[in-house]
Order: structure tokens, then sequence, then C-alpha cells
């Protein structure tokens, strides 16, 4: 009886993974995607600078509210926008580029999918530069994919639209998109903080004010320790005439 039992179920098994349409997707080291030199989680420097990047936007609330208070503390920042909010609010995006803040890309429709196919992704992230192209007149350097994902396909369809990958500093994300409190992002990125690094934030995707909140204190409290504050091109490459 139990070889009877044994066999079905090698059968069963058997027939699941040849007639199944699931696969693996196949992903690399970290270090074997930044060997590229296009896939980026932060800088390796010795330069007190930090980016900070907001991601999910632009909301036509949280994102004004935002550059009100970069604007005051004289601090740029990079923008991952998600395409149909950037066809809605065009005039935001326009005030990031004039304010000279960094536009990037974050996707059309911002679904979670790690086994999103390299075709739909590609269609995805040029859909987005279209649109960015044709309302302010800009084409993104860098993409970020959608939940932090990262695939052989993902990373592929990014780099053969010649797009720069950017995710972020691992021990930079406070969590911010969870709800978590203005005192515990703030804790977070101080006790975190490292020259190079790439913080994770979010301007869209719900209430942020408890983020608002943490970045008027952040800024003024690591401005104190030294850093200076950069966008992603500034921070991955800089001008040597700059330095």
């Amino acid at each position: 009886m139990k070889r009877k039992i044994v066999l079905v179920m090698s059968i069963v098994i058997g027939l699941i993974f040849t007639c199944s349409p699931i696969s693996i997707a196949s992903v690399k080291e970290r270090h074997e995607y930044e060997q590229t030199g296009k896939v980026f989680w932060e800088a390796n420097t010795e330069e007190a600078n930090i980016a900070l990047t907001f991601d999910d936007g632009p909301h036509p609330a949280n994102t004004p509210e935002l550059l009100d208070i970069l604007k005051a503390y004289h601090v740029k920042a990079t923008f991952f926008v998600v395409g149909k909010w950037a066809e809605e609010y065009p005039e935001i995006v326009q005030r990031m580029i004039d304010e000279g803040h960094e536009v990037a890309n974050h996707t059309y429709s911002h679904n979670y999918d790690e086994a999103v196919t390299k075709d739909v992704l590609m269609e995805e992230i040029d859909h987005t530069n279209q649109i960015l192209s044709e309302t302010v007149g800009i084409r993104p350097t860098y993409f970020r994919p959608v939940g932090g994902y990262y695939t052989d396909a993902i990373i592929e369809a990014a780099l053969d639209l010649d797009q720069n990958v950017l995710l972020w500093s691992w021990h930079q994300d406070p969590r911010d998109w969870a709800g978590t409190p203005t005192k515990k992002i703030v804790s977070h990125i101080i006790e975190h903080a490292q020259a190079g690094d790439v913080v994770l934030l979010h301007d869209g995707g719900g209430d942020r004010q408890e983020t608002l909140r943490a970045v008027k204190l952040v800024i003024p409290i690591l401005k104190h320790q030294g850093y200076h504050f950069v966008t992603a091109s500034e921070l991955l490459q800089p001008n040597p005439l700059m330095e």
C-alpha cells in the first residue's frame, strides 16, 4: 500500500513539474550585478554624501509639501515617479525639475510582480520614459524596480533600455511605507547613516505625514553631522570639476 502511495505521489509531482508553466526566476548575487557598472545600491565613497530618494509619486498633496520642505533646507533629492501619476500630475514633476531635483523611473503602473517578464517590464519602463519626455522634456537616467525586486529579466529589461538601476542601501529602509512613526523613521536613518547612502522613502502610496515630519527632522541633524544631500547622479556619477 505504501509503495502505491509513493508511486502516485511521484507521478503527480512529475506532472506538476513537466506540465506547469511555473518557472523560477534567475537571480545573481548582488556583486555580479554591480560589476556591470550600471546597477547600484549605494556609492563607494568617503565623501559625506547621502541621497534621499522618494518612490511612488507624484502625489497631489504629499509631493508639493515635501518639495516645500526640501526647498526650505536647500536640499536636492531624487524622485522615482510612477508613470501613471506623472501623466496625471505633470506640473508637480515639472516643479521637481525646476527646483533642481532628479526625476527617475519607477514603472508605469507600479504592479508588484517579481516574475514580470522582460518584455512587459520594458513596456512599463519605456511608457514612463515617453510620458516624461512628452510632458517635461526629460529622459531619466535611473530606474528602480517595484518592491526592490531584481532578477536577470528585470535587470536586463532596464539595461536594454539604457537605464541604470538604483535600488537602495539595505540598511536605509526605515519602512515608512508601512506607517512607521516619525520618531522611528528618524532614528533609523540617523543611526545607520554612512557616506554614500541611498535612503528609501516614499511620497506616494498613501498618507505620508509621518515621512514628511521625519524629513524635516532628519535633514538638519545630518547636516549638523557634516553630511551633504545630493541627487542619485551626483552621488554615483560625480563630476570631477565639482569635487
